[in-house]
């Protein structure tokens, strides 16, 4: 920073283009926009700067170069995303299984439609992880963030190309559906329900919480319906309304069914997070 020039510093505060992006820093951190500032010079000074002279960031802040201001934009996507990975990386030491619970800052993705979805950064960036190649990552996340004229207009795309990038996105996304299964919210909260459901009910049976087998099967019959449509019960409606009624061979395989959901559920969350732990790690800076 010692380096540049102070009218330098001072002409590219001034560009509306910074100050936008300082504003966002602002939000997105909490942080008045005086600190906001003077993070978001220092990533770029350090970062996205590094490869000007101070003669040519001199330059091309006088010339109001495009390629800079999309500089100072990505600068404040790392700082911002920088932030949250360190929230998910200090989640994950604290509570592993919790790591959905983090509070990261919202973005809005937009389809070509105009609707609008919410996603965490943190999640956006573990998603954007998951494909092979930083030249694939850098397509998925201009795209869903910015949009197909603001993607092709970075990347230098004509449409034909454009298309083509998407459609190997979709493509590679799609076989590999399993993979990012294990970073989104949605499966992880289904997957965490189904596990910690029948650990409440490994609880009751054994002892160690208050309750009963029928109260808890009251409580959880969505669940229940599904652990009996692939077990061996037999007279599946007895288990439902009355259980101690149930047979005993009955009572002892749906136990059995909810004994092997527990541990596939507990499989599946571990690898669940290393994946997440793994994305966390690719995009660190």
């Amino acid at each position: 920073m010692k380096n540049i020039n102070d009218d330098t510093i001072k002409a590219l505060t001034a560009w509306r283009t910074t100050q936008t992006n300082v504003h966002m820093v602002a939000n997105a951190l909490n942080i008045s926009d005086q600190d906001a500032q003077q993070e978001l010079l220092n990533e770029l000074i350090n970062h996205r700067f590094k490869k000007y002279t101070a003669t040519e960031l001199s330059e091309l802040v006088t010339a109001h170069d495009k390629n800079l201001g999309w500089a100072v934009t990505y600068g404040r996507l790392d700082l911002v995303s920088r932030h949250y990975k360190q929230l998910g990386k200090r989640a994950q030491m604290e509570h592993a299984a919790e790591l959905e619970d983090i509070s990261t800052g919202i973005i809005k993705l937009a389809d070509d439609n105009g609707d609008t979805t919410d996603i965490s950064e943190f999640k956006l960036q573990q998603c954007v992880s998951m494909f092979p190649t930083t030249k694939s990552k850098t397509f998925v996340d201009l795209t869903l963030r910015y949009g197909k004229l603001e993607t092709m207009a970075v990347l230098k795309l004509n449409n034909k190309q454009y298309q083509r990038r998407l459609r190997n996105a979709i493509s590679y996304a799609t076989k590999h559906s399993d993979n990012f299964s294990l970073v989104t919210d949605r499966e992880r909260d289904s997957r965490l329900y189904v596990l910690n459901s029948l650990n409440e009910l490994d609880a009751i049976i054994n002892g160690t919480r208050e309750g009963s087998i029928q109260s808890w099967i009251d409580s959880h019959v969505k669940l229940v319906n599904r652990l009996l449509s692939t077990s061996e019960v037999r007279y599946q409606g007895t288990i439902i309304r009355a259980f101690n009624q149930a047979s005993k061979a009955d009572q002892y395989a749906f136990i059995r069914e909810c004994i092997n959901a527990q541990t596939k559920a507990q499989e599946w969350i571990n690898k669940s997070n290393e994946a997440i732990k793994k994305a966390g790690v690719s995009n660190e800076a």
